[in-house]
């Protein structure tokens, strides 16, 4: 992951995490982002090495 998509991560979960009101809602905003940067990760994995399935 490129600093520039990092910055983009990063601005992402700032803004979903500004609407939050409390402490389970805003792990919730962190945990969507994550699942978001994490299946971005596969895609890409499965466009360098072919779908895997």
């Amino acid at each position: 992951m490129s600093w520039r998509e990092c910055e983009g991560v990063l601005e992402l979960l700032f803004l979903r995490m500004r609407g939050c009101g409390s402490k389970e809602e805003c792990r919730e905003a962190v945990e969507e982002v994550l699942a978001l940067v994490k299946e971005r990760k596969l895609e890409r994995l499965k466009e360098r090495f072919g779908t895997m399935g």
